[in-house]
């Protein structure tokens, strides 16, 4: 078991095979520039979404961006600060990017492809949308 292929925290899975169609996702995207140019949100900002992303937010995002989005988590004094998530920066970013963002990763920030489901991507976002008074 020890010289079995395996997939390690935060490594990007094996690629699709040849042909391969999505069964979770009505378009994949390659990259948060492309997400950001086709990706629409298809969730609604409901209170029920806004109240998942929250919680979706506090356990994957709060430990760098910190609670309001500030980029003031409690791993920032190792890392590098994170981008304000409310700066007016961020408020003109499309959904699109964010969920894009989220998706693949950033310069700094880890792919959370595998450990969010795409509902739970667009809760996140309805979130930061709320954070931001949106």
């Amino acid at each position: 078991m020890v010289r079995q292929p395996s997939v390690r925290p935060q490594q990007e899975p094996r690629p699709a095979a040849p042909g391969a169609l999505p069964t979770t996702a009505p378009r994949r995207t390659g990259s948060r520039g492309e997400a950001r140019e086709i990706l629409r949100n298809p969730v609604e900002a409901s209170p029920a979404s806004v109240e998942r992303g929250l919680k979706l937010y506090r356990i994957h995002c709060a430990a760098c961006h910190g609670p309001g989005g500030q980029g003031d988590g409690p791993v920032v004094a190792r890392f590098l600060k994170p981008p304000s998530l409310t700066s007016e920066r961020a408020k003109k970013y499309p959904d699109g990017f964010l969920y894009g963002t989220i998706r693949h990763g950033g310069p700094k920030m880890p792919s959370y492809r595998e450990g969010l489901s795409d509902r739970e991507r667009w809760d996140v976002v309805n979130y930061l949308r709320s954070l931001q008074g949106r």
